[in-house]
């Protein structure tokens, strides 16, 4: 790279496993004893079990018919050399109705020595010898990487993404060439929150707005969380995009979500849902809900891309061709609220990790088993629907819901929203655009087709998933995947800002409670590494807007354009409560943050967005430009200063968010008629573009503070001050 990244000079210690390679070459003289002899010959395998090692059983072939088989198997272990290893060589006798051992004999690893093959012969039972032979080395590279730099390729990214926005500025802002250098090219972040359908319809006309304005050419990064993530899935796996904007995109997806993917949920494409996630269990892999959910999501969505995978994305953005999208889930504990603990994962198409312990690795990797940093068992990568569903995993409630099986637990504040799901906002009627009622008997009919559907879907499930109680926990909607971290020794987690001279300011700042005193009272614990498995859920579980992605530090935003779809109480609620959370977690986390002053909404009102700005002295400091969700202008102007003319446009735009007592933009409704999908999409491709005069100051400032700032969002630190730089443990979120 050009510039020194002092970040890759920061050691993320992590201890070295063994890689224990044996060779079943042969045996001799196999024998079921006298009088089995007689009455038949072996069919000799071999079976090696190390009970400390996480894929702790293999064996090879079996041979028909042979007493002294040749088999030339070798099979590798990933070991913790802290641990007592020990080998049991088994051989067995293949039999149609149960196989038999024929003996037993184990071995301590230990006396192999470092980087000495040894050919050992075990002698089994009087006369019979296997051959075994075996290496021990130590395993010098890793699957994970564990680093708090960026990855190579997301520098690479940001190298020739920073020619194309520096272009895009100067047209946006019709400048003349040369009145800056690279070096003072800001970097922009789009975020959407999350939000269900109503997020992921809000946010295809924002980026129609952006893209058709030219403020997307402008940005590096465009981050979403739950129901924007959706829409970013959706628009980056388009064969089109970006040559094709979201114009079109959009109309097709208004197509996709005008009849509910709930009645995917029908025997002939249950059966496929079914066939597919035994074909995973089958493998080692396990399955819950939200595999079922992110089947429905993608069948919705992305149908005819349904094999489509997060790092193919890549080609979107490896010449720097559009902002690189970034992903979120949380790792959370069973029996904790995610209000308290939890940590972000982030997915880009280059990697996905956990930046608080320096942990990552290609999107191919995840989900296969690890044991101290090294692939034991791999598999093909997960597919788009799959962490579409992890994304948006809060509602995978929605089976409970269908199933008919009650929900008895809380702990966060989507939770608590969970519980006030209508029926009517899980399974809507047919858009039909039909005016007409059904008739009673209709119903009654409709309803006993559900109910029979539901317990023949919920059989199936059961079946597949275990029993029905799982459906009552955080558990059973939650996301599983095997461990990454498996077996790592975390004597440290990383703070996310870690070059003091950073947060001087916000050392001792004190953080007030925005909605319950224990939140993220305990975001400074490590994860279980001993755990086989661990659970991902929608990040909107503590709170709605994806910051965590772009306040790393690394990537140096200057500004965040964020566009929040949240739930409010009534459209004329104060819409600060997720950026207030923003704001807390940033504080906690010594990240520098714009202060959010709730009062400016007694000041000024409901506004369509806020501006936050960096206190004079902060350093690296991004400014926020805040869109909500609001019909203000939107009432009386069809585009940016231009009026309505007539009741046909006026009655169009005459529509409330939050107070509909029919609830069209229910956070649980997934199903969208053509105008309400219209109505959404066009109030927030009307907002961005009215305050694009916003977004275009807040551009020239950022411009401004990098030339008079060159060390901006980056640090300047000597490699004596950074050579070997080391985290210790972090007691009561202590500093380093």
């Amino acid at each position: 790279m050009s510039s020194i990244d002092p970040y890759q000079y920061i050691i993320v210690e992590h201890q070295y496993s063994h890689r224990f390679r044996v060779t079943v070459q042969k045996a001799e003289s196999v024998t079921k004893g006298a009088l089995g002899d007689l009455l038949d010959t072996p069919d000799p395998y071999v079976e090696l079990f190390i009970r400390s090692a996480p894929e702790s059983r293999k064996r090879t072939r079996h041979i028909d018919n042979d007493v002294n088989p040749v088999w030339n198997e070798t099979f590798e272990f990933i070991l913790d050399p802290n641990q007592e290893n020990v080998l049991e060589i088994t051989l067995m006798d293949a039999n149609y109705v149960m196989d038999e051992t024929l003996g037993t004999v184990s071995f301590p690893i230990s006396s192999v020595k470092l980087g000495q093959p040894e050919q050992i012969p075990f002698r089994i039972g009087n006369v019979t010898k296997v051959y075994l032979k075996m290496s021990l080395e130590i395993c010098a590279s890793t699957d994970l990487r564990f680093s708090m730099a960026l990855c190579d390729q997301e520098k690479l990214f940001r190298q020739k993404r920073r020619e194309r926005v520096m272009l895009g500025i100067k047209k946006l802002l019709d400048m003349e060439k040369g009145q800056f250098l690279p070096s003072s090219v800001p970097v922009i972040a789009i975020v959407g929150s999350g939000g269900g359908f109503r997020a992921m319809v809000g946010f295809s006309g924002v980026m129609k707005a952006l893209y058709e304005s030219g403020v997307l050419d402008c940005a590096t990064y465009v981050a979403g969380l739950s129901g924007s993530t959706w829409y970013m899935s959706t628009l980056y796996s388009h064969p089109g995009f970006p040559n094709k904007g979201p114009q079109d995109i959009n109309q097709e997806l208004m197509k996709s979500v005008s009849s509910n993917p709930l009645k995917l949920l029908m025997p002939q494409n249950i059966k496929r849902y079914i066939k597919a996630l035994w074909t995973k269990k089958a493998g080692g892999q396990p399955v819950t809900f939200t595999d079922i959910f992110g089947m429905l999501i993608g069948e919705t969505l992305i149908p005819g891309r349904m094999d489509s995978t997060l790092s193919q994305m890549q080609e979107k953005v490896n010449e720097g061709q559009c902002p690189m999208p970034l992903f979120t889930c949380l790792h959370v504990k069973p029996d904790v609220s995610e209000l308290m603990f939890a940590d972000w994962v982030e997915f880009s198409p280059y990697e996905i990790g956990m930046a608080k312990y320096g942990t990552f690795m290609p999107p191919g990797l995840f989900g296969s088993k690890f044991f101290m940093g090294s692939v034991v068992k791999k598999y093909e990568e997960n597919p788009l629907h799959f962490l579409m569903g992890v994304w948006g995993s809060a509602f995978s409630i929605l089976f409970n819901r269908v199933l008919g099986v009650k929900e008895t637990t809380g702990g966060s504040t989507m939770e608590e929203e969970l519980e006030q799901i209508k029926p009517k906002h899980i399974v809507g009627e047919d858009n039909q655009d039909n005016d007409e009622e059904p008739r009673q008997g209709e119903e009654v009919e409709d309803e006993n087709q559900r109910n029979a559907q539901a317990s023949w879907v919920q059989r199936m499930f059961t079946s597949l998933v275990g029993e029905s109680t799982l459906f009552n926990t955080r558990e059973g909607r939650a996301g599983k995947v095997h461990n990454f971290m498996l077996g790592l020794n975390l004597n440290s987690t990383l703070p996310m800002s870690p070059f003091p001279c950073m947060n001087d300011s916000l050392a001792e700042e004190e953080v007030d409670a925005v909605t319950d005193p224990d939140e993220f009272d305990r975001i400074y614990e490590p994860l279980d590494v001993k755990s086989k498995k661990i659970h991902v859920v929608d990040s909107g579980l503590t709170y709605n807007l994806p910051y965590p992605l772009v306040l790393r530090p690394q990537r140096g935003v200057d500004l965040i354009i964020s566009f929040d779809f949240s739930a409010r109480p009534s459209d004329s609620s104060p819409p600060f409560k997720e950026l207030l959370l923003a704001e807390k977690w940033a504080r906690m986390n010594k990240l520098p943050f714009p202060k959010i002053d709730p009062k400016v909404f007694d000041r000024e009102g409901l506004k369509e967005c806020y501006v936050f700005k960096p206190k004079k002295g902060d350093r690296n400091c991004p400014t926020v430009i805040h869109f909500v969700l609001a019909n203000i202008n939107f009432r009386n102007f069809k585009a940016p200063g231009v009026p309505r003319e007539n009741d046909k446009e006026r009655e169009f735009a005459d529509f409330d968010i939050f107070d509909d007592p029919e609830t069209p933009y229910s956070t649980f409704n997934f199903q969208y008629s053509n105008q309400a999908f219209t109505q959404l999409h066009d109030l927030m491709e009307f907002n961005t573009l009215n305050n694009i005069e916003v977004i275009k100051d807040a551009i020239k400032e950022s411009i401004m503070y990098r030339k008079e700032n060159p060390s901006r969002c980056s640090v300047s630190l000597s490699l004596n001050e950074i050579e070997n730089k080391k985290f210790l443990k972090r007691e009561n979120g202590a500093k380093v």
